[in-house]
């Protein structure tokens, strides 16, 4: 029985969110067929890369702001996390952590859920795309004019209204631009 496109798409199109048919093609494999099952793998990397980006986001900011900080500890820790997840290519990363993820599951089965693929996945793309996000939001911090700084010291405002109200607002303007290239780049094909 040959099926026409549409009903190639409806049974198939929601396939890799759990919709649909499980069981693949065995014959009269088309062309419909091909795209449609390789289009319904391309919403598993919509879905990682939108969580991995909003996620991402938060953590860069809290990266970026650990990497500023006074403290040398907590600014080391994070130049290096930045470091590593910048210097290496993501393809490597996904290996590296898989044979970690299997070494800490032996020792501990409680990291038995990160094995999976898709949680792998996940955590490697939130680690790398909150790497290159808080490198753009360090850069933002950085370039604050200093002079906005001293007013809000001399206004008497707290570290956190400091930062709730100058820094992170001058932080996301100056670096919207360059964050939004960033992800639409991680997003589309090249």
């Amino acid at each position: 029985m040959i099926l026409t496109c549409l009903e190639i798409i409806q049974d198939y199109g929601l396939r890799s969110i759990g919709l649909g048919e499980r069981v693949l093609p065995k014959t009269d494999i088309t062309i419909c067929h091909q795209a449609t099952l390789i289009g319904s793998g391309m919403l598993w990397n919509i879905y990682f890369g939108v969580l991995a980006l909003i996620l991402g986001f938060f953590f860069a900011i809290l990266l970026s702001l650990g990497r500023r900080s006074d403290h040398q500890i907590v600014s080391y820790l994070c130049d290096t996390f930045i470091l590593i997840f910048r210097g290496t290519p993501l393809f490597i990363q996904f290996f590296f952590a898989y044979f970690l993820f299997l070494s800490l599951k032996k020792a501990f089965p409680v990291f038995d859920p990160f094995t999976s693929a898709w949680l792998g996945a996940l955590i490697i793309l939130f680690f790398n795309t909150s790497a290159y996000s808080a490198n753009i939001f360090y850069g933002a911090l950085v370039a604050i004019p200093r002079g906005e700084i001293d007013a809000s010291d001399s206004f008497g405002m707290s570290n956190w209204q400091k930062f709730r109200s100058i820094e992170f607002r001058q932080m996301l303007r100056l670096a919207w631009h360059i964050l939004m290239r960033q992800y639409l780049c991680f997003m589309l094909p090249h």
